[in-house]
C-alpha cells in the first residue's frame, strides 16, 4: 500500500497524480491520499485500512484534526487494524527535535504532528507513520499504539539534499497483535549514497538518531531501542509527554 498525501504527489497535476492511482491499482498495490480515498482491503482474515493525510491541496486534510478523526472513527468502527500516514512538520536538517505546537514552512501551516498523531490514535488508529521533514525524528508507543513521526529520506530522486542527516532513513518493520498493540519491531538503518541509491549503513545512524531523539523529547517514549534495532514495549512515567 502506497500513499499519494504529499507536497509532491501534485507535480504533474492533479492528472498525475490519478495517473499514479491508476498504475497502482493496476499492480494490485492500495492507495490513498487524494481527498477521499482510502484504501480498505483484508490480509489473513484481518480488515485493514490506510487513510494518508497531507497538509496540501486536494488531499485528505491533516490540519483538519477534527474531521480527520471522524475519519479514522468511521474507518475503526469496520476495520481491526488501521495504519495513518500524515505528510506534515517542518522540513531541514534542524528540525529533527518536536516542538509540540503548530509548524510551518515557508509560511505554509504544515501541523502539529504530535497533536494529530495521538488524536488520530484516541480515535481508533493503530499504527501512526509520519514523512515530509527529510529528516527523521522521534517514536513514541502511546496507548500502546507505534507513533513514528518521521522516517527521513529513503530513496530520494536527484533535486533533494540528501546530504548529512538528510540522507539517513529507517526502514521500519513494526509487528502488532490482532487488536492493534504494538508487540515489536525493528529498525534497519539505511544511508543514501549516490549514485548508489540507500545502501545498508553499518554504523546505524537512523536507529542511534531516533533512539536520542526519542528520549529527548518523550524522556520515557515506552519503546526499548536495542543496540541490534530491536524495539520492544517499555513502561512510561504518568505525567510526562
Amino acid at each position: 500500500m502506497l500513499s499519494l498525501a504529499n507536497n509532491h504527489a501534485r507535480d504533474f497535476g492533479e492528472e498525475g497524480r490519478l495517473a499514479s492511482m491508476k498504475t497502482l491499482a493496476a499492480a494490485g498495490i492500495h492507495h490513498s491520499g487524494l481527498e477521499g480515498d482510502f484504501a480498505s482491503f483484508t490480509v489473513n482474515e484481518l480488515d485493514i485500512a490506510l487513510l494518508a493525510f497531507a497538509v496540501t491541496r486536494n488531499s485528505n486534510m491533516m490540519l483538519d484534526y477534527n474531521l480527520a478523526a471522524k475519519i479514522v472513527a468511521d474507518h475503526a468502527r469496520h476495520h481491526d487494524i488501521v495504519v495513518v500516514s500524515f505528510h506534515g512538520g517542518a522540513e531541514g536538517q534542524n528540525v529533527t527535535r518536536l516542538p509540540f505546537a503548530e509548524e510551518e514552512y515557508f509560511g505554509e501551516p504544515r501541523g502539529d504532528v504530535v497533536r494529530f498523531a495521538r488524536m488520530m490514535v484516541d480515535a481508533g488508529a493503530d499504527l501512526v507513520v509520519g514523512h515530509g521533514p527529510h529528516v527523521v525524528r522521534a517514536m513514541e508507543r502511546y496507548k500502546n499504539r507505534l507513533i513514528a513521526y518521521s522516517l527521513g529520506n529513503f530513496a530520494t530522486y536527484y533535486g533533494i539534499s540528501v546530504e548529512g542527516i538528510k540522507g539517513i532513513a529507517p526502514v521500519l518493520v513494526a509487528t502488532l497483535d490482532g487488536e492493534g498493540n504494538f508487540v515489536e519491531g525493528k529498525i534497519y538503518s539505511t544511508i543514501q549514497l549516490r549514485p548508489d541509491g540507500p545502501s545498508i549503513d553499518e554504523e546505524n545512524g537512523a536507529l542511534n538518531l531516533i533512539r536520542s531523539l526519542s528520549i529527548r523529547d518523550f524522556t520515557t517514549p515506552g519503546i526499548v531501542f536495542n543496540p541490534d534495532g530491536s524495539l520492544l514495549p517499555a513502561p512510561r512515567i504518568f505525567g510526562l509527554p
